[in-house]
């Protein structure tokens, strides 16, 4: 508000009527404003169907390239004595398997001990298989646990630990690795005493013939298995990779012949499949709910009658009641079990809400009779004859593109507007105000002028009162 116009000369309220006159010149702007929280609302709703579409997509993507449709799966008879997995190279079919020997680790011992043994001082050298040797210098006062973690603290190829067998204690080493070539190899290659072949100091853990050197308490074994009667297989880990392709045995025990499995991962396939359709109602849910119209009178949908999401709608809707060209099985999304219906109960709120809906049955015989032209179905990229997850992902992308995609051009639309309403608010709030000041200094001077008469007058009337014969009532 402006300088106040007070009206005490002329007692009317001009301040009152000075700000009627600017209420009625900015009356636009309400409207306006209400233009603008429209266009916000759109925006959120293009917003949110966009992440909608996001998940979709995702959903598609899944199923757009043929290594979705490779998943294997593999069956173990006796899981408590090896377990299969498989990747999806793997050739379907049966294996006859048996696990003749489990791979072991080396590993040794060196003692008895008393508790207050000082083996001696030196340099321990220790080498498993072929691997980098590691030195361990012992100080002259080490007991046996000091030089275990001297030995542990290298983090090589050996763990070393002590035991206790209730009177004496040994000093063990463990190779790391299994398998039949990482052995254990020791020797003294410095002793306090200067002699590195007797049966004193640090010696005596190597010394042929002394009582306390190591000796080995479990031997390094590779793992001997039979695979469809080739036999004599080693492999130095009991967990085997390379013997089937892109199979992996893990082996916990000994066992006689057996006969695992290797097939194609329906519920892999399945999951996916489901996901999808999950995604797509959710999309068919947002367009029902934002497009919903209840009457004249009534609270509508926020994108009822939007162009844009009628589009968007009609076009996924057409793609999966689409025809998918060049498959001898499978030329509809419904020939795997997927059917569109609609909630036909008059009392569901959601009365005429279309839904996809996947029939598990149907699925799993397309799955196992005809795998090669399900995966076209979804990944074909012949030009005239994409699978459906490609049609479906190249559309959504049409869609939902940062630069360029309908829903953000669409926003973005939107946001040029509401910045030309703002425009036409800051116009009209100028050029009220700017008749306000108009207002107000007119009225300013017709008080000052006013004031002026009243003084004339009074001035006026006191001279005529004072002139003789003039009555005085």
């Amino acid at each position: 508000m402006g300088v106040s116009v007070g009206g005490i000369v002329s007692g009317i309220d001009l301040d009152g009527i000075v700000d009627q006159i600017t209420e009625v010149e900015k009356r636009p702007i309400k409207g306006l404003e209400g233009k603008k929280e429209d266009y916000k609302v759109l925006i959120s709703a293009y917003a949110n169907l966009s992440k909608e579409l996001s998940s979709l997509s995702n959903a598609a993507r899944s199923l757009r390239y043929p290594s979705s449709f490779t998943a294997r799966t593999a069956t173990s008879p006796d899981p408590e004595h090896y377990t299969v997995s498989a990747g999806s190279f793997a050739r379907a079919g049966s294996y006859d398997l048996e696990i003749q020997q489990l791979a072991t680790g080396q590993k040794m011992a060196a003692g008895p001990f008393l508790e207050e043994a000082l083996p001696g001082g030196g340099t321990l050298t220790l080498q498993v298989g072929d691997r980098d040797p590691m030195e361990i210098t012992a100080g002259a006062n080490f007991t046996l646990n000091d030089l275990a973690n001297a030995i542990n603290s290298e983090k090589g190829d050996i763990t070393a630990g002590v035991i206790f067998d209730g009177t004496h204690h040994f000093l063990t080493l463990s190779a790391n690795e299994t398998g039949a070539a990482n052995t254990i190899t020791l020797a003294v290659t410095d002793d306090e005493d200067g002699d590195t072949a007797d049966n004193a100091g640090l010696s005596a853990f190597i010394a042929p013939e002394g009582e306390t050197a190591f000796s080995i308490t479990q031997e390094a074994r590779d793992a001997i298995i039979t695979v469809d009667g080739v036999a004599n297989i080693h492999r130095p880990s009991n967990t085997i990779t390379d013997v089937v392709k892109d199979v992996t045995l893990n082996l916990s025990g000994t066992a006689p012949a057996t006969t695992f499995s290797v097939s194609m991962d329906q519920g892999a396939i399945s999951e996916k499949l489901n996901t999808f359709v999950e995604k797509y109602n959710n999309v068919l849910s947002f367009f029902f709910n934002s497009q919903q119209y209840n009457g004249e009178g009534e609270k509508q949908g926020t994108l009822f009658g939007d162009q844009t999401a009628n589009r968007i709608n009609g076009a996924l809707v057409r793609t999966t009641a689409g025809t998918v060209s060049g498959n001898e099985s499978f030329r509809y999304l419904s020939d795997i079990g997927a059917i569109t219906r609609r909630v036909t109960d008059k009392e569901d709120p959601e009365y005429g809400k279309p839904y996809l809906e996947l029939n598990q049955e149907k699925l799993s015989r397309a799955i196992a009779e005809n795998p090669d032209d399900l995966k076209r179905f979804f990944t074909s990229i012949d030009e005239g004859n994409e699978g459906f997850a490609v049609r479906m992902c190249t559309q959504i992308e049409g869609f939902n593109t940062p630069i360029g995609g309908i829903l953000s051009s669409g926003s973005k639309g939107f946001k040029t507007k509401i910045d030309g309403i703002d425009k036409q608010i800051s116009r009209i709030d100028d050029k009220a105000e700017r008749s306000e000041d108009r207002l107000r200094k007119k009225f300013n001077s017709l008080e000052s002028l006013l004031a002026q008469y009243k003084v004339t007058s009074d001035h006026l009337a006191s001279q005529l009162s004072s002139l003789p014969g003039v009555s005085k009532q």
